[in-house]
């Protein structure tokens, strides 16, 4: 395991009390016993991960004798330490846990409440600018739903058709039979996966990409390929190259406000990735999950538009629009392909919840307005957050963003690991830019979400500013990792 890797295991050791080796063993005590690091599990050298946590070496030896004198890591002469093989009963039935470990999504997403700023997580709060009858349901309707019995595992009709209409206005032709709701995008992710990718296939990806979805990639057990994302998205030759070297089971890809560095792919790259999927018959996830989020400008037509037919699985999402907590989501496909996806769905959960989505049904009717409003706030936050880039971390560069719900800047020789150790001591959590990549690049990256209320942001900031002057810079080593394919 390497140390970045262990660091994020063990993500929120620096906010405890106690002395910093105490916590640290307690810290990976915990972690061995939930099963994150299973019996075997060979830790990180004292020095690397000292300079990961921004620590000293002495502290993580304490740390690492006080764990071995109890029985829960062992060393073995010239190889190393180890988590003792006779450790946790529990943990041998927890291996999928040691698989996702590198991805920090549930640790994420558990830390609001822990009593820190949370920059880590881009999740929006509730659109209250709309009035409140927007999230309701007239008496009539609910009554309606209440006597009920059909589990609806294509969706409430109603959302189906209106979510159908969106994507004609869009310029994508598209019936209600073709569209599948999902509980939130992750879901309609997970079952695109699972409809196309078993143990040992290769998936093609975006490299840095949301980590929500590499998190389902690896569950499947697929092999992860990288495509390196720039500022004006991904290149249409690299990936023809990749294609043909790859021979990828399936492609996830963001063509607008990407996630994580707010990329956007112009008509004429749409157009040719159409063309390169149906060439190859590619099976696609094209994420539009942000693609409502537009700061500047007018939102880009879906790839969809331009072809590809039913090898193209556009996905959506209410939840960052209009609340996180409706967890409503879609695929939009073939009629076909719709129903190959259901079957999946069913199995897993009969269908999901309707209510919410009767209420996402009355909410796209006023689609437009909440959508402005949104425009509106984010631009706000947005402005304020570069405007404190630019004074509290002028060493920092960054793009600036279109639309999306982050920042994507650039940490000027430094490790942004180690950064993200000294900031969760200040009380800000933060992602550093590693864990949105297959292959453990962008070391020198964080993302910064523009979500929060406008004190949190400015006071997030002052404690990220204090960080950095912290930060030691000198003889960085960029983890560039590797890849098997």
């Amino acid at each position: 395991m390497k140390a970045s890797h262990l660091s994020e295991v063990l993500s929120a050791w620096a906010t405890a009390s106690g002395p910093l080796h105490a916590r640290l063993a307690s810290s990976i005590k915990e972690a061995i016993r939930r099963g994150d690091l299973p019996p075997g599990t060979k830790l990180p050298s004292e020095r690397a991960l000292a300079k990961t946590l921004a620590i000293s070496r002495t502290t993580v030896l304490t740390a690492y004798n006080d764990l071995r004198s109890s029985g829960w890591l062992e060393s073995r002469a010239g190889s190393g330490t180890w988590v003792n093989r006779a450790t946790s009963i529990n943990a041998r039935a927890k291996v999928r846990a040691d698989m996702l470990a590198r991805s920090p999504l549930l640790n994420f997403l558990l830390a609001e409440g822990s009593g820190v700023i949370d920059l880590s997580v881009a999740t929006t709060r509730p659109l209250t600018s709309l009035s409140e009858d927007a999230f309701e349901l007239p008496a009539e309707e609910r009554r309606w739903l209440f006597e009920q019995r059909d589990y609806m595992p294509f969706g409430f009709p109603a959302l189906r058709e209106r979510i159908a209409a969106r994507y004609c206005k869009l310029g994508v032709k598209t019936r209600a039979e073709q569209i599948l709701i999902t509980t939130g995008a992750q879901q309609a992710i997970s079952l695109v996966t699972a409809l196309y990718v078993q143990r040992g296939d290769p998936v093609l990806t975006e490299d840095p990409t949301f980590f929500g979805a590499l998190e389902a990639f690896r569950l499947a057990g697929a092999r992860l390929a990288p495509l390196e994302v720039g500022v004006d998205h991904i290149f249409m030759q690299a990936l023809r190259n990749r294609i043909t070297t790859v021979r990828p089971r399936l492609f996830y890809v963001t063509p607008t406000f990407q996630n994580p560095t707010g990329a956007t792919m112009g008509d004429s790259s749409r157009h040719r990735l159409a063309e390169l999927i149906a060439e190859f018959e590619i099976p696609t996830i094209e994420d539009e999950t942000l693609a409502e989020m537009v700061l500047e400008g007018n939102r880009p037509t879906p790839v969809a538009a331009f072809g590809g037919g039913e090898n193209i699985f556009t996905i959506g999402s209410l939840s960052k629009l209009f609340c996180a907590g409706l967890r409503v989501g879609w695929v939009r496909t073939s009629a076909a392909q719709a129903a190959r996806l259901a079957r999946i769905k069913s199995s897993i959960d009969l269908g999901s919840a309707v209510l919410p989505q009767a209420i996402g049904a009355r909410l796209l009717t006023r689609l437009d307005e909440a959508v402005e409003r949104r425009r509106v706030e984010l631009q706000q936050k947005r402005d304020l957050v570069e405007q404190l880039l630019l004074e509290r971390l002028p060493d920092w560069t960054f793009t600036h963003p279109c639309g999306g719900l982050s920042i994507w800047a650039r940490l000027q020789g430094a490790d942004a690991t180690a950064f993200a150790q000294l900031a969760l001591r200040r009380g800000v959590a933060i992602a550093p830019g590693n864990v949105f990549s297959i292959a453990d690049s962008y070391a020198d990256y964080v993302r910064i979400p523009f979500l929060l209320d406008a004190e949190s942001l400015k006071t997030g900031m002052e404690q990220l500013s204090e960080a950095w002057h912290e930060m030691p810079r000198s003889g960085l080593e960029l983890r560039i990792g590797t890849t098997i394919l």
